[in-house]
């Protein structure tokens, strides 16, 4: 090393010990000059400022000067005239500048609480438990009354940052049960009144370790009630939520901007928040995303953007929620796909699902009411797929109801309604079907349905009642009527001429004997009186150009039975002139091979050649 070189080395080497003993020595000089109870009693003052409530310290206050000068109140209580304990605290502890310390005007800023207790509570009249007076209270009131202009209150106070470890936020609002969130650890960066306030919080809210993330651009014209840019973000393991956009805190205050919500699970969501709604628990993964603008106690969501168990939707929601009514949910939802089955059943097991299960709690549909319209490109109802589908939900006043206003089943038309009781789930309701323009044969295919059977393009139109709780209700449960309308088509597996021949012979046979073909038909007319069980055909005909089949008599589904009397007439001009009376012949046994057994046979005679 050159001798310059070493005498430069040398020269910073001693500047930079002779800088640290004079910080050193400043330091050590001011702890001597500083007197303590000024210090203490300006940080009480401070607190006393700030809060416009009485501060009190318990125990001894500790000092230190480094790294930083600060100052630790112990056992520290904050207590507003008139109610009780705001705050409290172990320790409380801020840094504080030197030179005013010396002068006995100390200035404060970082403070940390060490488990901190706050306690909030809002009386009948709407009031909280803190007097309007401290310094915050008196910016936030000269920022109203500027009403946008510059203003000269004190809002320049420095604050800095805040740092809580191990706190305890209990909230009580009139009689009802506090609301606590315990292990409060985080920060609050307010460098001042006049700049951006950042808070990043976490804490155990209701079981669940919960962190919140906000800031806003101009926090004093929020706490003044005036519009503010504000950014937020409530996550949990249950779910998140966030927000970005304006806000007002006024009594008219509004929130506009967007909002996003995820759960990996609705109902644990709902639990978290206190709420067991069974309706829900077959609702997984779920997200939303919308545009948010409140009005009052209403709240309208726009471009939703909405994806519940990998079906995704798209619509417009009207949320109300008045204090003195129940909520009310509204708007439309149009999705790519939706499982009927699994949306009604959130809301009621669905008929037949289990005949025994226990009465489950439906308390929840006089909780809220709900006016949604639904639209679908595809809805499944397994086995079935519906297509263009175009329903609505609607829930008011303990009643419900579901409405299929209009949708396509194979290249048919489907319209339904599915209400409940008055008296809700418990009370049963009634279920109305129409299908117009539907191949009946594929119905009957599909639900793998056996024995002889009407195919065709036909309409068909069900009324059924039932006065069980909808989840223990079977089919054989209800009360109605049936009917089934048929153009040209199709019986399938019987065999017109193998049934003569094997009536004529007159003896018993099976059905399935002469199901080895098919009859085919112009028109066929359905008609029946369903009771609990029992179905009472009323009028069944089925018409060939030569052919003419009825039948009558009752038919215990409950059981799979039949007692039905038939008659297989020739239709043709000869027939006609002649008088012959036809076939006629008793159907008994079980579906779907019942027992055919000729009028001949039941009374003695022999039928006519």
């Amino acid at each position: 090393m050159t001798l310059p070189r070493l005498v430069r080395s040398k020269f910073w080497v001693r500047a930079i010990l002779v800088a640290l003993v004079v910080v050193a020595g400043l330091r050590i000089g001011f702890s001597f000059l500083v007197q303590p109870e000024t210090v203490e009693r300006g940080l009480e003052q401070a607190l006393e400022n700030w809060t416009g409530a009485q501060v009190h310290i318990g125990k001894e206050t500790h000092f230190s000067f480094w790294p930083y000068p600060r100052v630790t109140l112990r056992d520290v209580r904050v207590v507003p005239d008139g109610s009780g304990e705001l705050i409290s605290a172990e320790t409380v502890s801020a840094t504080f500048d030197l030179f005013g310390a010396v002068r006995g005007h100390p200035s404060f800023s970082d403070f940390e609480l060490v488990r901190p207790i706050v306690r909030l509570r809002r009386g009948a009249d709407g009031t909280f438990n803190w007097r309007h007076s401290g310094w915050l209270v008196q910016a936030i009131d000269a920022t109203k009354a500027a009403e946008g202009k510059p203003t000269s209150e004190p809002s320049d106070e420095r604050i800095g940052t805040i740092t809580l470890v191990d706190g305890v936020l209990e909230i009580v609002s009139g009689e009802s049960r506090p609301y606590r969130i315990s292990d409060i650890d985080g920060t609050v960066t307010w460098p001042t009144l006049r700049q951006r306030l950042t808070l990043a919080l976490s804490g155990v809210s209701n079981g669940e370790m919960t962190r919140l993330s906000f800031d806003a651009d101009q926090p004093l014209a929020l706490l003044a009630g005036r519009d503010a840019t504000v950014r937020t973000r409530l996550s949990a393991d249950p779910g998140a939520v966030s927000f970005e956009g304006a806000a007002n805190l006024s009594g008219s205050g509004f929130v506009n901007g967007t909002v996003q919500l995820s759960t990996p699970s609705l109902s644990r969501l709902l639990a978290w928040q206190g709420r067991d709604i069974p309706a829900v628990s077959t609702i997984g993964e779920m997200t939303v995303e919308a545009n948010i603008a409140t009005s009052g106690y209403a709240a309208r969501l726009e471009n939703v953007k909405l994806a519940l168990d990998g079906t995704k939707a798209t619509g417009v929601l009207d949320l109300n929620m008045p204090p003195q009514s129940v909520p009310r949910i509204g708007g439309t939802l149009a999705f790519d796909r939706i499982d009927l089955r699994a949306f009604l059943s959130a809301f009621s097991p669905l008929p037949g699902a289990d005949q025994n299960a226990p009465t489950i709690d439906t308390t929840f549909i006089h909780q809220f009411g709900m006016d949604l319209r639904l639209s679908a490109g595809t809805a499944t109802f397994s086995p079935f797929a519906l297509k263009d589908l175009a329903a609505g939900m609607r829930i008011e006043n303990g009643r419900a109801s579901f409405d299929i206003g209009d949708s396509t089943l194979l290249d048919g038309r489907l319209t339904g309604r599915i209400a409940l009781a008055e008296e809700g789930f418990r009370g049963g309701g009634k279920l109305q079907f129409s299908l117009s323009n539907v191949d009946m044969g594929s119905i009957a295919s599909t639900l793998a349905l056996p024995g002889p059977l009407p195919s065709g393009i036909g309409s068909a139109d069900f009324e059924l009642s039932t006065k069980l709780p909808l989840w223990a209700t079977t089919p054989s449960d209800m009360s109605g009527k049936f009917r089934l309308r048929l153009g040209s088509g199709t019986l399938t597996h019987f065999n017109r001429q193998a049934f003569e021949k094997l009536a004529a012979q007159g003896n018993f046979f099976s059905m399935s004997a002469a199901g080895d073909g098919s009859f085919d038909f112009n028109r066929a007319d359905v008609e029946a009186r369903l009771d609990r069980g029992l179905a009472e055909l009323t009028k069944a005909e089925i018409e060939s150009n030569d052919a003419l089949l009825t039948l009558s008599g009752m038919v215990p589904y409950r059981t799979g039975s039949l007692a039905l009397a038939g008659l297989l007439k020739d239709r043709t001009a000869a027939d006609a002139t002649n008088g012959k009376p036809g076939l006629s012949f008793f159907v008994g046994g079980s579906w779907p091979d019942p027992v055919i057994s000729p009028a001949s046979v039941l009374t003695g005679r022999q039928p006519r050649q």
